[in-house]
């Protein structure tokens, strides 16, 4: 049987060698493109909470942002909670005691924080380092006249400890997936304008 066999063309080769290194070529540079979004992306995420206003400069940023304990504490009916519990929501989590001078300066701006930043999907959980539990509180602030903030206490300040907050008060500042942002050592002036629009930028799930 005589068979007829096609002759390869001598270019035959050399063309799929030039479609072949442009197929490469298209994909590496398509490769490039998504890596260079998805770093973009990342950096603005780590940069999310970078820039803090001058009356925050004792503000100091997360980096890279990690995932905040889910350690609990407790309301003043001995219910246990987490940071899980107030997920999908910006967390302003102050640490404080009635024996912190600073602490209750700082309580009524964070007050007006409070009211200013809920429809952002913002919550403050005020977290009481005291052991004298919550009737000891609950009168201390009605003594001062302080309304508005939900007691919470962290007790034994375990959940403090292992945050690593060394004095008080400290604010930590954790977004919608838990993760911590950075924190405030000190006060701060929360009801200043520039301030409120910081704590909006770097923890609301919603982005405008």
């Amino acid at each position: 049987m005589n068979l007829q066999l096609h002759k390869i063309p001598t270019n035959y080769y050399q063309s799929t060698k030039s479609y072949l290194q442009t197929y490469t070529t298209a994909f590496l540079i398509t490769l490039l493109m998504i890596f260079s979004i998805s770093t973009d992306h990342a950096s603005a995420e780590v940069n999310i909470c970078h820039n803090p206003p001058k009356n925050l400069s004792n503000f100091s940023p997360q980096i890279p942002p990690r995932k905040a304990l889910n350690y609990p504490f407790f309301d003043v009916n001995d219910s246990k909670r987490t940071i899980a519990d107030y997920k999908g929501l910006g967390i302003v989590l102050n640490f404080w005691a009635t024996w912190c001078p600073p602490c209750i300066r700082e309580m009524p701006d964070l007050i007006h924080l409070k009211e200013y930043v809920k429809k952002d999907n913002i919550t403050i959980l005020a977290l009481s380092v005291d052991r004298g539990g919550p009737t000891k509180i609950m009168r201390f602030l009605e003594k001062k006249g302080i309304k508005g903030l939900d007691i919470l206490i962290d007790k034994k300040s375990k959940l403090a400890q292992k945050s690593g907050v060394q004095g008080l008060p400290v604010t930590i500042l954790i977004d919608s997936r838990g993760l911590e942002r950075g924190r405030i050592t000190g006060i701060a002036p929360w009801d200043e304008p520039d301030v409120i629009d910081f704590v909006r930028r770097c923890i609301s799930p919603i982005k405008n």
